[in-house]
């Protein structure tokens, strides 16, 4: 890929988030991309297809960095997921929340289930043994990435009223 059209598509990821900061993905519309890009609306569209496809790309490169410093995390991955979450707390709100908070919603299940599938290979804490000892694992990788990030977004919308620890006791509870 060029430098510049790497670079011009990183401007508007980078946008992107920017914008997700300060407004629910539902609201954002291409103009307030671009107008945080400093860029023309054609410009985006050689991009992008739509503000979906900019949240797919935007997707696909936040499962990259939470998988990356995943691997290099010594903490579970359902501690490191929770305080990814905390760190980027704004970013989850305006994508989880709203109307079409289901998209993020079931990719963030998809990269969950993969974190924990690949981290279940090595792991030998309690949900990679029943991970492994499952004649379905990947079932079993999907069915605690839901219940994980449905407990995560009942907590990112304050259905849920727990302190951080208060979640990892609940996710033990229900997890073994």
């Amino acid at each position: 890929m060029h430098y510049t059209t790497e670079r011009t598509r990183r401007q508007i990821i980078q946008s992107f988030i920017h914008v997700l900061q300060t407004k629910r993905f539902s609201s954002i519309t291409i103009k307030d991309i671009c107008d945080d890009a400093l860029i023309h609306r054609t410009t985006f569209y050689r991009y992008y297809e739509d503000k979906y496809s900019q949240l797919r790309d935007f997707i696909y490169h936040l499962s990259e960095e939470i998988i990356s410093r995943n691997k290099k995390s010594n903490t579970d991955t359902f501690r490191f997921l929770v305080d990814y979450v905390e760190d980027h707390f704004v970013l989850f709100e305006n994508t989880l929340l709203g109307s079409e908070g289901h998209i993020f919603f079931k990719s963030m299940v998809k990269i969950a289930s993969d974190i924990m599938r690949e981290h279940s290979k090595t792991g030998d804490d309690p949900i990679s043994t029943k991970i492994n000892q499952s004649k379905y694992p990947d079932v079993m990788c999907e069915l605690y990435a839901v219940a994980f990030m449905t407990i995560l977004q009942n907590w990112v919308s304050k259905e849920y009223n727990y302190e951080k620890e208060e979640l990892f006791e609940i996710f033990k509870q229900v997890m073994f």
